[in-house]
């Protein structure tokens, strides 16, 4: 029960955390389409999803759904790729609170989950370091 606690409680911490940080976060100069070297990356892997959702449509295997699922992914990278991040001034004390509450819950729910193996594997001698 103290295990289930300790995850619940690093859940809710770390989810905070993370929401104190994305709070902090300013983007600015969000185009749609990320270019390197002069190709539009993010319409060409736009249109690649469009076929593929055909071909998907027309044939659907494990085959065609995990390529389309890779080129989502693409999509995605190139589209977060094409913004610009900048976090806002903020001071020490909330960097300290932003960081304790997001890596602290990330701790609880690492404790959580092997403490909650110990508890359920050593009572009835089928746990760790029985034979």
């Amino acid at each position: 029960m103290k295990s289930l606690m300790s995850f619940l409680l690093g859940i809710v911490l770390t989810v905070i955390g993370a929401a104190l940080f994305l709070m902090n976060i300013h983007i600015s100069n969000f185009t749609f389409f990320y270019r390197y070297n002069g190709t539009n990356v993010t319409a060409l892997l736009l249109l690649a999803m469009c076929i593929m959702f055909v071909i998907y449509v027309v044939y659907p295997n494990i085959i065609t759904g995990g390529i389309l699922g890779i080129i989502f992914l693409l999509f995605v990278i190139s589209v977060i790729m094409s913004m610009k991040f900048y976090v806002r001034h903020i001071t020490a004390l909330e960097m300290v609170i932003i960081l304790a509450t997001f890596f602290g819950g990330i701790g609880l729910v690492i404790r959580g989950l092997v403490h909650s193996k110990d508890e359920f594997g050593s009572g009835n001698g089928t746990g760790r370091g029985s034979m």
